[in-house]
């Protein structure tokens, strides 16, 4: 159960950050620059973002995958300890 809800959630949670920086950085060159210079910009700027924020964010999410399996994980645990069985 650890491992599935875990996994589930960081993979869930790096998407969201990884999606949410790239919705912001194709809002910040169209509301900054012309379209040219914007379409050069988020070309340019895309594997960029990729490099710096992907290992941030994957650790990120790792960890918080790993506090939400834990508390999954211990709530199963005093449910079964609560219930006899």
């Amino acid at each position: 159960m650890f491992e599935k809800v875990a996994s589930r959630t960081a993979k869930t949670l790096y998407a969201l950050a990884m999606g949410l920086g790239v919705i912001a950085l194709a809002w910040l060159c169209l509301a900054k620059l012309p379209l040219v210079g914007a379409i050069f910009a988020f070309c340019v700027g895309l594997p960029l973002l990729a490099l710096v924020a992907g290992p941030i964010a994957a650790v990120a999410s790792g960890l918080a995958g790993v506090a939400v399996g834990l508390l999954a994980t211990a709530g199963a645990t005093a449910r079964r300890a609560r219930s006899g069985g």
